[in-house]
């Protein structure tokens, strides 16, 4: 389904706003980088120099050079820059260096966005998701601790200063914010025809079935994993659901009549109580059931009920029901504000400077596996001379649990819920 969310930065949140602020310069840099400037270490930049603008807002290297090594990363474990050669190649039909400079610039454009987007409608952070945010920070820092993993180590990894990884992952809870406002004002809300284009193209439909169970099985299909049963079994089943649809279609009313049926007599899961888990029917999508069922619910109109279908369960009949629901609703609100997203990425006015033009993804991502590894080793180092000095009567301490660190992060965590671009 096209659903376009806002991903965090290795968790779904974002900090208070006032440790949010500031982080575009001037685009020169400092005459003197501050020696913790991880932008600057890895790409001569120091990470308030401004690569470009969206509509007019300022984006830093701090806030880009994370997306470019996921976009890199990203591109690694997909089977592309397997060796330095690969860096001569085309992805797409692009140079790889255009590639994925452009793939992180396209992210790195949404989240500016919503921000940009946020500002204009006034729309705030609620108490509820601040909270959470905070927790969900202090979860993963003490996650980290717990690994042996330093907070700051873990952020140079990713290339990023904790004031822009707090920023960006602000982005996702004001997406949501966003998408309230836009549904409160009616946004959001589609025509009937919008929804039932929306609801055959996501392959989302709506059902109710009264299951005739098979009951004794002969075995299990080698292809398949699933029991069999002889011809006789079926047949009884078969003759079964025949008898429950003759009942249906005599009755004055079939469609409560088949939810008579249904409740006394299905073989669909059950509670405690006896009652049926699903009375209301499933709102299924595409390729959520068994193909037989699927194929035989979507063959018919609104209000139709199905002769016996069966499949590897049992004999099923078939009530399609109104996909138009609430919670399908909600679903288009999603896919809206999707839309929505998708009108501002293709409407967004980008002017990069020369400072972007300027920067080496290859020359970048090496620096940050030569920072890697030097951290690595200075950590092995420490660990080996603690072992060492340890007095012989203690024994031995404990390996340092420190993880090892490959050259660069494969796989950063995008922003929780990200506008990153499908």
């Amino acid at each position: 389904m096209k659903l376009k969310k806002l991903l965090c930065a290795g968790l779904s949140g974002v900090l208070t706003a006032g440790l949010l602020a500031g982080c575009a310069g001037t685009g020169e840099p400092e005459a003197t980088p501050d020696p913790g400037d991880i932008a600057y270490q890895a790409a001569g930049i120091t990470r308030d120099t401004v690569l470009y603008t969206v509509d007019g807002t300022e984006v830093p290297a701090d806030e880009y050079l994370f997306w470019l090594l996921t976009s890199i990363s990203t591109a690694k474990q997909s089977g592309y820059l397997a060796d330095d050669t690969a860096w001569e190649e085309e992805i797409d039909g692009t140079p790889t260096a255009d590639y994925l400079k452009n793939d992180a610039l396209e992210t790195s454009k949404l989240y500016a966005l919503v921000e940009l987007k946020a500002a204009e409608e006034g729309t705030t952070i609620s108490e509820e998701d601040q909270t959470t945010a905070d927790e969900q920070m202090t979860q993963l820092q003490e996650t980290l601790e717990s690994q042996g993993i330093v907070y700051q180590d873990w952020l140079d990894q990713q290339c990023i200063s904790d004031t822009a990884f707090r920023k960006l992952n602000m982005a996702y809870y004001q997406s949501l914010a966003l998408e309230e406002k836009y549904a409160a004002d009616g946004k959001l809300d589609p025509e009937d025809a919008e929804m039932d284009a929306f609801l055959e193209e996501q392959g989302i439909y709506n059902a109710k079935h009264i299951l005739v169970a098979f009951e004794n099985s002969t075995g299990t299909d080698e292809t398949t994993g699933y029991p069999t049963y002889s011809d006789e079994e079926k047949a009884a089943k078969k003759a079964e659901a025949e008898e429950l649809l003759a009942q249906i279609r005599a009755a004055d009313d079939p469609a409560a009549k088949f939810d008579e049926l249904m409740n006394a007599y299905s073989d669909d899961g059950r509670d405690e109580e006896g009652n049926l888990y699903y009375p209301d029917g499933y709102l299924a999508y595409s390729g959520q059931m068994v193909a037989e069922f699927e194929e035989g619910a979507l063959a018919l109109a609104e209000g139709e009920i199905s002769e016996p279908i069966e499949t590897v369960y049992g004999y099923h009949i078939i009530l399609r029901l109104d996909a138009d629901t609430p919670d399908t609703r909600s679903l288009y609100s999603n896919y809206a504000m999707s839309n929505l997203m998708d009108g501002w990425l293709e409407n967004a006015v980008v002017e990069t400077n020369d400072a972007f033009a300027a920067l080496d993804p290859k020359a970048f991502y090496d620096k940050i596996q030569q920072l890697n590894e030097a951290r690595q080793a200075k950590r092995d180092a420490e660990a080996a001379a603690q072992e060492s000095a340890a007095p012989e009567e203690t024994g031995t301490p404990e390996e340092s649990g420190a993880p090892e660190e490959s050259g660069a992060p494969e796989a950063t965590g995008t922003p929780a819920g990200s506008p990153a671009a499908e």
